[in-house]
């Protein structure tokens, strides 16, 4: 359905705001309003409304009114206090009006791109800030979960060392021997200091086994340290670094297993392969090769060369053998895929059957090859970049295609092919 343009419209100005008042028939459902810069651009199926201002305005600050009969923009003043003597541009040529378009298409897609980096840092600052409030929170209750058990240890250890003394003071008043009846018999002096009396300490029969025991356990270690002095605890120790006499076996003679593997031209196993539809399609492919008058199986060893293979490409192109000529540019790709002339060549023949799509992915890979940019690959730069143009106003891709013809032209500014290609495409993204 063809587009309706709106022209009847009313305007005023304030000081710091221009007030447009749009007249439409009915209620504007899913209305596209469109204002930066100096372009103002409504869009509610199937009406149009367009404004090419004199002046720039803030779109940030403006405002749009909606109403059953008509469109109201409050547009406010990049300058405020700055009279507007007219509304819009006059006498705009086409290519004037595309170019602000365009601009202002450019400066919407820059702006909304920052919106949402700032967006985008907004939320990684809170996600980081989240993190160290998580990583806080948890310190703080790994603290406390620490100062608990700590509190909890020192308890018990505090249990322990008192039970502990207890029992070593248990222990010592119970144990019997000399030195406790020593203790009992000082206990016993000092509770008779008064009476003039003297204190015989008689010794059991089992203390005097106690003080032999120790005796022959005292001798008895004396005995052993002084055998570990002299060496003569242990007999005689095999040293572990003692040369052995007997001959050790030589070592074997090393050799080489030559393994040769069975071709696979599919990347499956043997055993999992099917032999005789596999064989059925590569004669199909070497038979489809061959009617188009092409066959790696027919070239000779020294015709195994990138340069080689470009030039019987080149052959093909020649002749129109289109199919041909993109198989030799393929095979010398495989062989070398450093090289951009066969990426450029191969465009041109993938344009001349229609294959548009594979014309702009070579011409774009052609074009990443040649580098450095220099006086040598300028005139190949000039005509991949024209191909890459016409192959994009083919897919329908006008107004990138435009881009690439003006990159072509700068390269080769005499080049009349280029020119008359440039306009037709201009005019037919205008139409």
């Amino acid at each position: 359905m063809p587009a309706i343009v709106l022209k009847d419209y009313t305007w005023r100005q304030t000081k710091e705001a221009v007030i447009i008042s749009v007249d439409v028939n009915n209620h504007p459902n899913n209305a596209d309003i469109f204002a930066i810069d100096n372009y103002v651009k409504i869009n509610f199926t199937p009406f149009i409304f367009e404004l090419f201002l004199s002046h720039d305005i803030l779109e940030e600050s403006s405002e749009c009114i909606l109403s059953e009969k008509q469109v109201v923009l409050t547009l406010k003043k990049g300058i405020i206090n700055r009279k507007w003597d007219s509304l819009v541009l006059d006498d705009l040529s086409k290519e004037k009006k595309s170019r602000i378009r365009a601009q202002a298409v450019q400066r919407l897609q820059m702006l909304a791109e920052q919106k949402r980096k700032k967006l985008r840092d907004k939320k990684q600052e809170l996600q980081r800030q989240g993190v160290r409030e998580q990583i806080d929170i948890d310190t703080e209750t790994l603290k406390k979960i620490e100062m608990i058990r700590d509190s909890h240890r020192k308890e018990a250890m505090s249990e322990f060392e008192n039970w502990r003394k207890n029992i070593l003071i248990e222990n010592i008043y119970q144990c019997p021997g000399t030195i406790q009846n020593k203790k009992q018999e000082i206990f016993d002096k000092t509770n008779s200091s008064n009476e003039n009396s003297i204190v015989i300490t008689e010794i059991c029969e089992k203390e005097d086994d106690d003080l032999k025991k120790l005796e022959e356990d005292k001798k008895r270690g004396e005995k052993i340290i002084q055998n570990l002095i002299n060496g003569k605890l242990f007999g005689e120790r095999k040293k572990i670094f003692e040369t052995n006499n007997k001959n050790n076996p030589k070592t074997r003679q090393f050799g080489t297993i030559s393994i040769k593997f069975s071709e696979r031209i599919f990347p499956t196993p043997a055993r999992e392969s099917h032999h005789l539809e596999e064989q059925e399609w590569l004669e199909k492919q070497a038979e489809a090769k061959r009617t188009v008058g092409f066959t790696t199986d027919d070239l000779r060893s020294e015709e195994q060369d990138p340069l080689c293979l470009k030039d019987k490409g080149d052959e093909f192109f020649k002749i129109g053998n289109y199919l041909a000529a993109i198989s030799a540019y393929t095979h010398g790709i495989k062989l070398s895929d450093k090289m951009s002339q066969l990426y450029a060549n191969r465009s041109a023949a993938q344009y001349a059957i229609g294959n548009f799509q594979r014309c702009a992915e070579d011409c774009s890979t052609a074009l990443e090859l040649m580098v450095p940019k220099c006086e040598g690959n300028r005139e190949s730069r000039a005509r991949c970049h024209a191909r890459l143009g016409a192959a994009l106003c083919k897919l329908s891709a006008s107004q990138h295609g435009i881009g690439e013809f003006e990159e072509a032209l700068q390269l080769s500014p005499n080049n009349l092919t280029i020119k008359n290609d440039l306009n037709r495409a201009k005019r037919i993204l205008n139409v």
